[in-house]
């Protein structure tokens, strides 16, 4: 009876439901929910309990598009690690911080939220909370779910996700910063054709994003917020994060079956 008044409840509410079956990651993507409001779906992800499970709204449809695998995570934490090092070994209290699926408004300001899986934002002592958190409808928002600062740099990392998904969504949030593509496989794609990316530290296989970019806070007129005007400057600002891209292809493979 439990479970017949839960099944009613989804269906009226349009709720996504998870398959009652284990989910092999060959099967992906698997449409979970259609017709559901955003509204519903935000409500949705904040509920859940965490289930190993990506999901994307698209249109009212929801799908599981990834899982977290051991070569999924093995990835997130490189990238976390990655953003970490600025932080000299601090771990609390420390200018960046750097975190896997917190709750965010989407950058594009559609009124859906995400969980991303890295979101790099700036302490609250250099970058200040704003007097009115939440979504806006023009332009980027300026905080989390929880009124903190809005994560500057978002990482999605993609297994089983489809390659045009991951690209279409990167427009939406690239927020006018150039497209950029670097092949960092064994092989060139679709080919046999060896890359370039054969050993840690190639400058072309590298990806550098300056520290400074997480720091940048614009003001907001329509909500009356105004950045502060001179805030204790951390060394860190005049560096970059370097990200290699030879050892992501190295954790891929370390992952593949034997």
């Amino acid at each position: 009876m439990f479970h017949d008044l839960i099944k009613k409840f989804r269906e009226q509410f349009r709720l996504p439901t998870f398959p009652k079956k284990p989910i092999e990651e060959n099967s992906l993507p698997i449409k979970i929910g259609s017709n559901v409001s955003i509204k519903n779906y935000n409500k949705f992800i904040e509920s859940r309990e965490l289930s190993g499970y990506k999901l994307e709204y698209n249109n009212g449809n929801v799908c599981i598009i990834d899982m977290c695998t051991r070569e999924h995570e093995d990835v997130v934490k490189l990238l976390q690690d990655y953003f970490k090092i600025p932080n000299g070994g601090v771990i609390f209290d420390e200018p960046l911080i750097v975190l896997g699926q917190p709750l965010h408004p989407s950058p594009i300001a559609d009124g859906l939220k995400i969980a991303p899986d890295v979101a790099v934002h700036p302490n609250k002592t250099y970058v200040p909370r704003p007097p009115n958190p939440g979504p806006l409808n023009i332009g980027p928002p300026p905080s989390d779910t929880t009124g903190n600062p809005h994560a500057r740099i978002i990482c999605e990392v993609a297994v089983s996700q489809s390659y045009r998904g991951l690209k279409n969504k990167s427009k939406l949030w690239r927020q006018g910063m150039p497209t950029r593509k670097w092949h960092f496989g064994t092989v060139q794609k679709g080919s046999n054709v060896p890359t370039g990316c054969n050993a840690p530290g190639n400058p072309a296989y590298q990806i550098d994003i300056p520290i400074s970019d997480v720091f940048y806070d614009p003001p907001i007129p329509a909500i009356g917020y105004v950045p502060l005007v001179s805030y204790p400057r951390p060394a860190m600002l005049d560096g970059n994060f370097t990200i290699d891209l030879y050892k992501i292809q190295q954790i891929v493979l370390e992952n593949q079956p034997i």
